[in-house]
């Protein structure tokens, strides 16, 4: 097999395991959401008997177990955590089937998606996210791949996302865009639109709104926390601007993104050994980033890659302090030279984190590991 052949086989093996990948995501995700229906609807079927004595009996842990071929530990265990677990909004949100554009393409003249009405195409995922005025819970691989770059909508509210379709530049994702605009009879010029510019909405009979910048500044990586319950943001490279970009252009806005509406929260890691658990594994590509501050509104999350303050005199370092001013947490009463004592606890120990916030509250979704 020649150099050329070889390649062409690797990047078919490579796209054909991605895929797959994109998949058993989906089923996951949908795996999680019906144990937690099931859940839901096996404390509902309990909170009957308990409230009419008459259905006790066929209501009871013990008979349900029998019924869905389980112990009564595990009802129990269901019913605690429908109990505690606290639904997100999208909790009821259908997921967004991400496909290739083949597989789009097909999937749309089915008839599934019912009347394309139209298109949204980024250069940059973020503008897929914070335009389409979806959650973000409703793509099923927020982890290590961003959102798709292409969401078709339907007349009927359907949406489907497409994989390796971007604009914004002379290149492959655009040209893979425009192929399938032309395969879903897109007129010429409209399609070619994709080029030039770097968020385009596009209906077959012309352009509702087109830029040649990206729309948000704040990056991509906005990750579905393992529990479902919230997205994190892992900030790595010029903090203090990207801190400020997701304030500005998300936390600011809480009608728009009710994702991230609520008390604005910050944890403040004093050294590296309280912040452990907050660590990836060491990868090369990524250099081994501290995360030592966790900025908290709504079920967003910024991990902050500041560095710790070197001397143990210091509170916070000044990495630290430029991030916290970045998301508006220092507050606004206080004098600059003694504000961090309002934080600080009555003791002598060194603290492992401070806990920043106007009502005086931690964080909603404290980091799983890190000392309580």
């Amino acid at each position: 097999m020649d150099h050329f052949k070889l390649k062409a086989a690797v990047q078919q093996h490579r796209a054909e395991m991605h895929a797959r990948h994109r998949r058993i995501a989906l089923i996951a995700r949908q795996l999680r959401e019906a144990e937690a229906d099931r859940d839901r609807a096996v404390a509902r079927f309990v909170a009957l008997g308990e409230e009419h004595a008459g259905a006790r009996h066929e209501t009871g842990v013990r008979a349900i177990g029998r019924e869905l071929g389980v112990t009564h530990r595990a009802v129990t265990g269901m019913v605690e955590r429908a109990r505690t677990r606290t639904p997100h909004p999208s909790a009821d949100a259908p997921l967004i089937p991400v496909l290739g554009a083949e597989e789009a393409r097909a999937y749309v003249e089915s008839g599934a998606l019912g009347d394309l009405t139209r298109v949204q195409v980024a250069f940059n995922p973020a503008d897929i996210v914070l335009e389409s005025g979806l959650d973000p819970s409703v793509f099923p691989d927020l982890g290590d791949h961003d959102a798709p770059n292409m969401l078709i909508h339907g007349a009927d509210g359907a949406v489907i996302g497409v994989e390796e379709c971007l604009s914004g530049y002379g290149g492959t994702g655009p040209s893979n865009t425009v192929r399938l605009l032309k395969e879903l009879d897109f007129p010429e010029d409209i399609r070619r639109e994709v080029y030039p510019h770097r968020y385009i909405e596009l209906t077959r009979s012309g352009v509702i709104r087109a830029s040649e910048e990206s729309l948000h500044r704040v990056g991509g990586g906005l990750a579905l926390s393992p529990d479902g319950g919230h997205f994190v943001v892992r900030v790595r490279e010029d903090m203090p601007r990207a801190v400020a970009d997701w304030t500005a252009e998300v936390m600011a806005e809480p009608a728009k993104y009710p994702w991230a509406a609520g008390p604005r929260r910050a944890r403040v890691y004093l050294d590296r050994a309280a912040a452990a658990p907050l660590q990836e594994p060491y990868r090369v590509w990524r250099g081994n980033h501290t995360f030592t501050v966790v900025i908290e509104q709504g079920r967003l999350q910024l991990w902050v890659a500041a560095y710790p303050p070197f001397r143990f005199n210091d509170i916070l370092s000044r990495e630290q302090l430029l991030v916290l001013d970045a998301a508006d947490l220092r507050p606004a009463d206080v004098e600059p030279r003694t504000w961090l004592d309002r934080f600080i606890p009555a003791r002598r120990e060194r603290p492992p984190f401070l806990v920043i916030s106007e009502d005086g509250q931690d964080l909603t979704y404290p980091p799983e590991g890190s000392p309580q």
